[in-house]
């Protein structure tokens, strides 16, 4: 564990350094992180090299992915949608309170006390920057509570995100058995012979990948250099100028050809991956009928197009239907960790270590609730509305893990919040000004769930099966990760952004984090939101579109539109990889279609070298940037 304490604390300044001071390579917005991959690559490398000099001392598979999962979470915490937003919202609110903007009287002298940074002179130097060590070391006294707060909080979060995991652990890993998309490429990369590596298809796909990432690093440096641009985004909405068909270039269109995601996407069932572009290329005929129909536009329905809301529903119903289908299960787990009947002992009995698991599961999600509920009076949010906050994010939470751990599919939906759904069911008149200031001071982890540590965790229970990776030195790893992160990732943004400012050269700060939530807040207060019939209606409609589209599955084998793919293709993140999505499916398609399952066995060394290759040469794109205290190419976005 001590070198996954190793690569935790170096993972942490990395993404801090790409992410937060130059805003480069964004590998933490991806289901699959960047930063923790090269490591173990070069870990794996190294190890092969100790291997041949001391057999004896190389690394076994275990201990290498005991420290790769360390550093993925790291990620968790350090990454693009947790505490990098976190920073971005506690030091918002004092500093742009503005007589022209109301915000001291609106919400700003009712904010809960000790959880922002208040002080004007602290605030000053960190928004400016040039702030030396010994100066930015004496407004610590301004940062302690908060930091201290919001930390506990966060860290029992997170164990109750660990808690859940628990109780799904073995339905979805032994029962279900997963495929675990996500998990391929650090499997292969550690297994014991290094067969991988020996493979002349899986360089194939590495070396594409890497030297069209090295072409366009290139031209980044030397624009003389030809490049391949239509590797990134690329907006094809752009083209669309005539009525009705305007309305794509209104919401938006863009294309890419990642490799990186190209080899992630062939990983995805082919009715999902179907689903997913065929669900985003409906969405945009849906904005076309729309301005045609007169529902877009001046004096249409305010809220058009309503993705938020349909999001809302479609992600909800999701994580209802996963109830359901596993009700019976949790009800076993429940009757086998407490021994309640006969059943109970029985289950008990046939499975002792899974039932104390069970056991420490609930109670610690009944501790975890309990606290919540005092963390939200202590914010003033009253337990009613506590419960339907915490309870629309542990759904949304569920139903993201289980499209990640089945498919591998990316889950940015920054559409879905758990404030905005009750503002959209219950209006902000409703709730009152205690609980919208509460909820709002809570949105820097639950806008966007790109690096959410559910999945993650859930992930390092599966790698740990049928390895040695004992259940209870996984716990302690993963415990021990996230404390270090929390603490790790707390000094690199505190010490990199005094230095550089806010607004000065930390050109990835989240200022924008803090701007939605309390602008947002303004206009809530000043304005109010009422519950409008629409915005209810479209709401329905996601859950009923994937209620129904869930029903046709289980009626129809043939069906072939799945009710996550139509969640995922009306998303944020689809916008990205929808045509990646669209090109991974029609080569395994074809694949398996004229060559069979051998021939997409044979397949998957190339995908996974696609990914490797992408990953490796953007890694060592964003150190030469770090070198060079400059922006280099990156390979996303």
């Amino acid at each position: 564990m001590a070198l996954g304490v190793l690569l935790t604390v170096l993972n942490v300044w990395w993404v801090t350094m790409v992410e937060v001071r130059y805003y480069i390579l964004d590998g933490s917005s991806l289901p699959l992180f960047i930063t923790p991959i090269f490591m173990l690559l070069v870990l794996v490398g190294g190890n092969a090299l100790v291997h041949r000099i001391f057999p004896n001392a190389a690394l076994r598979q275990e201990e290498m992915l005991t420290a790769y999962i360390m550093a993925v979470v790291s990620n968790t915490f350090a990454g693009h949608d947790m505490l990098q937003n976190f920073f971005g919202s506690v030091t918002h609110p004092y500093h742009f309170a503005k007589p022209e903007n109301s915000w001291q009287e609106l919400f700003v002298r009712h904010l809960p006390r000790g959880l922002f940074v208040t002080d004007t002179a602290a605030l000053e130097a960190w928004y400016r920057g040039n702030t030396s060590f010994d100066r930015a070391a004496g407004y610590l006294v301004h940062w302690t509570v908060p930091l201290l707060l919001w930390g506990v909080f966060f860290l029992i979060l997170v164990f109750l995100f660990a808690c859940v995991t628990v109780l799904f652990r073995k339905a979805w890993t032994e029962n279900e058995r997963l495929a675990f998309p996500i998990i391929q490429l650090p499997l292969a990369m550690t297994e014991p012979g290094g067969g991988f590596f020996r493979s002349r298809t899986m360089w194939i796909g590495f070396g594409f990948a890497f030297l069209i990432g090295l072409v366009n690093g290139i031209h980044e440096l030397y624009p003389t250099v030809p490049n391949a641009p239509w590797i990134k985004l690329f907006n094809v909405g752009q083209f669309f100028t005539g009525q009705p068909w305007e309305a794509i270039r209104t919401y938006g269109m863009q294309t890419s050809l990642y490799p990186f995601a190209i080899g992630l996407a062939y990983f995805i069932p082919l009715d999902l991956a179907f689903s997913c572009w065929f669900s985003y290329l409906f969405a945009r005929g849906y904005f076309v009928v729309g301005r045609a129909a007169g529902w877009d536009g001046p004096s249409a329905a305010q809220g058009w197009p309503f993705l938020r809301e349909i999001s809302s529903g479609a992600w909800i119903g999701l994580a209802a239907a996963l109830l359901w289908a596993n009700r019976k299960y949790l009800a076993r787990a429940f009757d086998m960790a407490f021994e309640r009947g006969a059943g109970g002992q029985t289950l008990r009995a046939e499975d002792p270590a899974e039932s104390r698991r069970y056991r420490f599961a609930f109670m610690g999600i009944v501790f975890g609730t309990l606290f919540l509920m005092g963390w939200s009076r202590f914010l003033g949010i009253s337990p009613p509305v506590a419960l339907g906050f915490f309870g629309i994010l542990f759904a949304l939470s569920l139903a993201i893990t289980r499209v990640r751990v089945e498919f591998g599919t990316p889950h940015e939906i920054v559409f879905v919040k758990p404030g905005d759904v009750l503002v959209t069911l219950f209006g902000t008149n409703t709730l009152g000004r205690d609980n919208l200031i509460g909820m709002q001071s809570m949105y820097w982890f639950n806008r966007g769930y790109r690096c959410h540590p559910m999945p993650n965790y859930l992930e390092a229970f599966k790698m740990g099966e049928g390895r040695d990776m004992p259940y209870a030195r996984l716990w302690t790893a993963l415990a021990l990760a996230s404390v270090v992160s929390l603490l790790v990732t707390y000094a690199a943004n505190y010490v990199i952004t005094y230095e550089a400012g806010a607004t000065g050269r930390t050109a990835g700060y989240k200022r924008w984090v803090g701007q939605e939530a309390f602008g947002q807040l303004a206009n809530w207060l000043q304005l109010g939101q009422s519950a409008g019939a629409a915005s209810f209606w479209f709401f329905l409609g996601g859950l009923g579109t994937v209620g129904a589209l869930a029903g046709l599955r289980s009626a129809f084998l043939w069906w072939p539109l799945h009710p996550a793919g139509f969640a995922l293709g009306i998303s944020y993140a689809m916008n990205y990889f929808w045509l990646c999505v669209f090109v991974a499916w029609l080569c395994k398609l074809l694949i398996i279609r004229y060559g069979g399952m051998n021939a997409h066995k044979k397949a998957i060394p190339f995908f996974l070298g696609l990914i490797l290759g992408d990953y490796t040469i953007g890694a060592l794109w964003s150190l030469l940037a770090l070198a060079l205290g400059q922006p280099t190419y990156k390979i996303y976005i």
